[in-house]
């Protein structure tokens, strides 16, 4: 008898499937002449590539410089994004201060605030770690606001009926349930800080992957750019993927 497949499992199996499904067409395509190699490349052609491009002292460089934009950038987009939702979710004077500038940046592509972030920082570091920050602390600060003013009022009711204190009442209920949201904030900001570094480093940049997608990118080696396209892809993936299960542990209560 055949035991009942979970859906977690099903899932793993249809997008393991679909994936050797994909790098099979892509490998076969250009053998059969369906496909130009020289714009398409193929897996085998993609791996040799980066296996010469780890072979070489700039690959750990030009990684280093984008992580280390990324975690400074990022860092600070939870460091300043989560606080300040909070506060702006708690205290509707402050929101009414605040609300107009940070909705008209939310809804300003953060890549277009580039020319001027690199005219005001230059183009070292400085400027890439802003565009991760801008890129990733707008929905941060947003999904925490939400959160905030999501919790049910009748908990903070039920709360002050006990007699507790705003700070308690802050602590123990609207930070517990509105975790959930800031996490999510967290998740979308991601991706966004990541496009936020690799395209600054296209944009004005002498190191790092984004530099390195351009050079590729200009010189038509598609094995190459590939290669580093795909590798800020995993990472991302495996970013997002972290903090979706963080997102699904406390959703399910760590069950």
């Amino acid at each position: 008898m055949f035991r009942r497949i979970s859906s977690s499992n099903y899932r793993l199996l249809t997008s393991t499937l679909t994936l050797m499904a994909f790098l099979t067409i892509w490998e076969i395509a250009p053998r059969v002449g369906m496909a130009d190699a020289t714009y398409t490349s193929q897996p085998s052609r993609v791996i040799t590539a980066g296996l010469e491009i780890l072979s070489t002292g700039g690959f750990g460089r030009d990684v280093y410089v984008s992580l280390s934009e990324f975690t400074i950038g990022f860092a600070l987009a939870i460091g300043i994004g989560v606080p300040l939702g909070l506060l702006l979710g708690r205290f509707l004077v402050l929101r009414y201060l605040l609300d107009p500038p940070i909705m008209a940046i939310y809804a300003t592509p953060h890549l277009a605030l580039l020319p001027v972030i690199v005219v005001w920082l230059g183009i070292g570091m400085q400027s890439k770690i802003a565009v991760a920050f801008v890129g990733g602390v707008i929905p941060i600060l947003v999904n925490t606001m939400a959160g905030v003013r999501g919790v049910e009022r009748s908990w903070v009711v039920a709360a002050r009926s006990f007699c507790a204190g705003e700070w308690d009442v802050f602590v123990k209920v609207i930070l517990p349930a509105s975790l959930l949201s800031v996490v999510m904030g967290i998740r979308l900001g991601v991706s966004r800080a990541v496009l936020g570094v690799v395209v600054a480093e296209m944009y004005q940049s002498q190191t790092g992957v984004g530099s390195e997608i351009m050079r590729y990118g200009s010189e038509f080696r598609t094995d190459y750019l590939l290669f580093y396209v795909l590798l800020v892809s995993l990472f991302g993936f495996a970013a997002t993927s972290a903090v979706r299960a963080l997102e699904k542990t406390l959703w399910t209560g760590g069950k």
